[in-house]
């Protein structure tokens, strides 16, 4: 029969214990991501309707999702099974410092960023800086697979929380009744419609607006914003048109027209939303590598036991 046997033990103040807490804390947030979710359906259930959307998330599990990045950026800091917590402060130095002059900073020259995407900010940039520890005072030519990802992964998730908070602090919107040939601003972008048109598809009809967009002096580039209308069942669905650039994105949307022939446009620019998709993608890669590693670890060991 097989036996239970006791795991090693470790610290509250050690590596092992910074993931114990940050596995809490994701079952905290899933757990009101599951409320949240669930809780209009059963509402509904006994007659009672009720939406649940961004403002119950970010005040329930935005404080929650901010610490767990705090654990996240003291785990890599962290030795394995015990760990002195003097120490442990002295190697939060450096994030700690780097974190508190982006408070300053943001708080200074931010223009009144509300107090979660200023501390996202701030945590990002701390978490920044725990992140690439690991490789502190090391022969980076010698550093192990499983830690390169593992500082990957978590660089990653500290661009991605800058990307939310800067699309959380600083996007602007602009909506308006426009008429042909009337340039409208948002962020750093004249967006001027030029026309509609009707389009047909495969199961829908659409009206199509062609709006050019110029940023500077820089050359002007089209978007195609559709309103659609799908006959079965009776269905109008706006199709948004998007621009991507390395610092941002532009959405625009059609409306419907007034009385008047003007036209109703929703105009976002998204600054730094990109930085999200850039994190998501390094947190892949860092996933990847450190599975490599450790692969790679345990043949190595397979083939020198063989050997032995």
């Amino acid at each position: 029969m097989g036996t239970v046997r006791e795991g090693n033990t470790f610290e509250a103040v050690s590596r092992e214990g910074a993931l114990v807490v940050n596995n809490l804390l994701l079952s905290v947030v899933l757990g009101i991501v599951l409320i949240g979710t669930l809780y209009p359906i059963v509402a509904a259930g006994m007659g009672v309707q009720l939406s649940v959307g961004p403002p119950f998330f970010d005040k329930a599990a935005g404080p929650v999702a901010l610490l767990l990045v705090a654990f996240m950026g003291a785990g890599p800091l962290l030795r394995w099974r015990r760990d002195e917590a003097s120490a442990v402060f002295g190697r939060m130095t450096a994030p700690v410092a780097v974190a508190g002059v982006t408070l300053i900073a943001f708080a200074m020259l931010g223009g009144g960023v509300p107090i979660l995407p200023l501390l996202g900010l701030t945590l990002a940039a701390g978490l920044a800086v725990a992140s690439v520890a690991p490789l502190w005072k090391r022969d980076l030519r010698r550093a192990p697979l499983f830690t390169w990802g593992m500082v990957l992964a978590h660089l990653g998730i500290a661009v991605s929380l800058a990307g939310m908070a800067f699309d959380s602090a600083f996007t602007k919107q602009t909506l308006v009744a426009a008429r042909i040939g009337e340039p409208q601003r948002v962020g750093p972008y004249f967006v001027t419609l030029e026309g509609i048109k009707p389009v047909i598809g495969a199961n829908w009809s659409a009206l199509e607006a062609r709006l050019s967009a110029r940023r500077g002096d820089g050359d002007p580039f089209i978007l195609r914003p559709q309103s659609r209308f799908f006959a079965s069942p009776p269905t109008v669905t706006s199709e948004s048109a998007i621009a991507t650039r390395l610092d941002g994105q532009l959405y625009t949307v059609l409306g419907q027209p007034d009385a008047q022939g003007r036209w109703q446009l929703r105009l976002w620019w998204k600054p730094f939303v990109t930085l999200i998709w850039l994190g998501g993608a390094m947190i892949a890669l860092g996933g990847a590598l450190s599975l490599l590693g450790r692969v790679r670890r345990e043949r190595r060991t397979v083939l020198r036991e063989g050997y032995a």
